[in-house]
């Protein structure tokens, strides 16, 4: 070979190796974002809907919308932290914290992924679970009515403590604000629309705030609730009557039931808007 070939050749080889040792070296873009389609079929059981958008990644972190849709009547209870997200055949879960879905009602949270693996990839696998089930069947405290005007502020029955914060005795209205304790390990429902008012005639008079929402308790929490009621004066004069508060099973206390929630959904990229998105 003539020596000015073998020149051209030293220098395309060392060009090469240059080229390729920089390829080698060079850090992948960490602004470069995968777009994923929305997960077309929703996870649907009887107790609950799961519907799944939004799902992006980069190189440190991968994340996605969840919205939740309860269909019962009870609460539930749902921890995000034990969904399972695979990605190439490594399994993490992300750090959410646990939260309470009201009875018949919906809520979306963005779940977050920032540990165990390269989330550049074109599509994940989120297996479900930490679904929980808090029926309103269960068991009501023997609570004593509470008389007003007060002999005692506070009166207490089972795991349930009530303490009388304010009253306002009136000639056709009362109102008492109290707050209910729960002290079990399980969880408690006040329902204050079961909450009612007698007079020593026996008449009797339902809580005015019978559409209030129901409250869940777990162990150490207190709420206040109200009580209101009117009577009329040709029936008893408030001011100077004594009245009962009956509870009427307004507290009842529970257990959470695990929901069997043996679901997975995939997220597929979305080459088009990806390539649209990094340009």
């Amino acid at each position: 070979m003539k020596p000015s070939h073998l020149l051209i050749t030293a220098i395309f080889l060392v060009g090469f190796s240059v080229q390729s040792s920089a390829q080698k070296n060079r850090r992948p873009d960490p602004k470069y974002t995968n777009y994923f389609h929305d997960v077309e079929d929703a996870v649907e059981t009887r107790e609950v809907v799961v519907e799944f958008s939004n799902g992006v990644s980069r190189m440190d972190f991968l994340k996605f919308k969840a919205r939740f849709i309860n269909n019962t009547n009870d609460f539930l209870l749902i921890d995000p932290s034990q969904f399972k997200i695979i990605v190439d055949g490594v399994e993490t879960r992300p750090k959410e914290k646990q939260f309470v879905l009201d009875p018949n009602d919906k809520a979306s949270r963005t779940i977050d992924v920032k540990e165990g693996a390269n989330f550049i990839v074109s599509q994940f696998d989120v297996e479900l679970g930490g679904f929980k089930r808090i029926p309103f069947e269960g068991t009501s405290p023997d609570m004593e009515q509470f008389q007003l005007p007060a002999t005692t502020n506070v009166i207490e029955s089972g795991n349930f403590e009530v303490n009388l914060k304010q009253v306002k005795q009136e000639t056709q209205q009362t109102w008492a604000r109290f707050e209910i304790k729960y002290k079990g390990d399980g969880y408690a429902i006040i329902d204050p629309s079961r909450i009612s008012v007698k007079t020593e005639g026996g008449d009797q008079y339902a809580n005015m705030h019978r559409k209030s929402k129901s409250i869940l308790l777990e162990k150490g929490d207190s709420k206040g609730i109200d009580v209101t009621v009117e009577i009329p004066a040709k029936v008893v004069d408030m001011q100077f009557a004594k009245l009962f508060v009956n509870w009427g099973g307004s507290m009842v206390e529970t257990e959470a039931v695990p929901l069997d929630m043996d679901e997975s959904v995939t997220f597929e990229l979305n080459e088009t808007l990806t390539a649209e998105k990094n340009r």
